[in-house]
């Protein structure tokens, strides 16, 4: 089945995919430590925010992490979150094809 990668998308005749360097890039993010590593791991849930309908939602902790005038302080309920969106994203997502 032939297939086009297109801008950190996989697209086939099955849908539309996260690409495997992404995915694998995403499962195998440690929990950030610093403001900095937060924000990079959540521009790359923006990128996917498609697979994620209640991103805002759900990253929503998270996001409050990055306010100026927040204190970092990661706890269980961080971890968490952290973890759900990855194991989601890692599960086999997919937007299917419209008819």
């Amino acid at each position: 089945m032939p297939q086009v990668e297109f801008l950190g998308y996989l697209i086939d005749g099955t849908g539309i995919h996260p690409t495997s360097s992404k995915l694998k890039a995403i499962k195998e993010a440690s929990t950030p430590t610093i403001k900095t590593e937060l924000q990079v791991f959540l521009g790359l849930l923006n990128l996917y925010s498609i697979f994620l309908p209640q991103k805002a939602t759900v990253a929503d902790p998270l996001h409050r992490l990055l306010d100026k005038k927040a204190d970092w302080k990661w706890g269980q309920n961080k971890t968490a979150v952290f973890t759900a969106i990855k194991e989601f994203l890692t599960s086999n997502s997919i937007l299917g094809q419209y008819n």
